[in-house]
């Protein structure tokens, strides 16, 4: 079926019209959610048709030069909305440059078709490949909108190489705005595809962004970046079932802050905050890979220890203790001396074994470890009475 060309241009400019309302308007909440980058995009991408509709009409200077600068404009459009939904910023030398370059080109080669014909179409198809590596490269972990935006782009690939194809066999006449044909059909039917794959892809890239970060903030703790409760336990229970499957020892260690409420009563509470944070920072970043510790409740915190037996789980969390200990937080000019008890739990989890009751012997573990002074470390391993408990104590403060 060959359908009259002007008309498949004016009916993908209405297309993208609309669509650049909508992600326009959406878009002036929040412009770093990339849609109303996207919908200027989609404005250039409209504007350019409107421009290809008036071919053999208007000036070629208008129709032809300023129309392909407007659509690499538009893809440069979508290719900085990828990196600004995946707020990375956006290397704008690199995605204004080829715009620039086929506003050149099409001074320079406006009085020669054929030339003129490849090297729009050339530029065209670098933008589309680039969209497509970019795409590919900042997918987000088991997303799907990156596969719109590859299939939009390969598809234009299709649609810009049957023009190349046409002026390198010396048909170039048949590609023209103005002529209709089974080969132009095609060609320009396929920048509707493009239009409906590129910002439907963009929107879905946007969609999962927001859910990941709404995952995140879900998962993290609000003042100290670190897991909540609810992550921790979620971890736990995972590295629960994991050792009782391989039968491999699992240690759990309950940290509390000592004295964290003199603190905030003689430093306040923002002194807090700074406290915990400073805790947060510098436990962190001396655990091992393996390890995994998340905020439990005020100033306590659950340390997560696969695959390490009782006498491993005591070295490390005493090397906290004391790397800690050695550490003050900083607060103003002020430094703020700093301990913690734990109460730890050790073994291999046995089938009647929960977290809920893990967590109580590390608790049961964690208070022993206050009455005996805090700065102190208590281990309870699996088979023990609590009056089977192991002492490791520092100096107290």
């Amino acid at each position: 079926m060959i359908a009259h060309t002007p008309t498949i241009f004016a009916c993908v400019a209405l297309v993208a019209t609309v669509m650049a309302f909508c992600l326009i308007l959406a878009g002036q909440v929040n412009h770093r959610d990339g849609l109303f980058t996207t919908g200027c995009g989609l404005l250039a991408h409209a504007l350019a048709y409107v421009c290809y509709t008036l071919y053999g009409h208007a000036p070629l200077w208008l129709t032809y030069s300023v129309a392909n600068t407007l659509l690499a404009v538009a893809l440069a459009f979508y290719l900085a909305s990828i990196y600004r939904i995946r707020a990375l910023a956006v290397p704008w030398w690199m995605v204004l440059s080829l715009p620039l370059l086929m506003a050149l080109l099409m001074v320079v080669l406006i009085e020669h078709r054929e030339p003129r014909m490849l090297a729009s179409s050339s530029v065209l198809m670098l933008q589309c490949l680039l969209i497509v590596v970019v795409a590919q490269r900042r997918a987000s972990p088991g997303g799907r909108a990156h596969v719109l935006l590859i299939i939009g782009g390969g598809i234009s690939l299709i649609g810009l190489g049957l023009r190349v194809v046409a002026i390198l066999f010396g048909t170039a006449p048949e590609m023209q705005y103005d002529v209709s044909n089974l080969k132009q059909t095609i060609s320009v039917s396929i920048g509707t595809v493009t239009v409906m794959m590129f910002s439907l892809g963009l929107v879905l890239l946007s969609k999962e962004r927001s859910e990941a970060s709404l995952h995140h903030m879900a998962l993290r703790d609000a003042l100290t970046g670190m897991l909540n409760r609810r992550a921790i336990l979620e971890q736990l229970s995972g590295e629960l079932e994991r050792a009782r499957r391989a039968g491999s020892s699992l240690a759990i260690a309950m940290i509390d802050i000592d004295h964290f409420k003199q603190i905030n009563d003689q430093y306040g509470h923002l002194a807090g905050d700074e406290v915990l944070c400073h805790c947060v920072r510098h436990l962190s970043q001396q655990l091992r890979q393996s390890d995994t510790i998340g905020r439990y409740g005020g100033e306590e915190f659950l340390l997560l220890l696969p695959d390490t037996p009782p006498a491993g789980a005591m070295t490390v969390v005493d090397a906290l203790r004391q790397s800690l200990a050695a550490n003050p937080a900083l607060f103003g000019k002020r430094s703020i001396p700093l301990s913690f008890s734990a109460g730890l739990w050790c073994g291999v989890p046995g089938p009647g074994d929960s977290s809920d009751s893990l967590i109580a012997r590390a608790d049961a573990a964690l208070y022993a470890a206050k009455q005996d002074g805090r700065n102190t470390l208590r281990l309870l391993q699996a088979g023990d009475a609590q009056d089977g408990f192991r002492s490791l104590a520092g100096a107290a403060l």
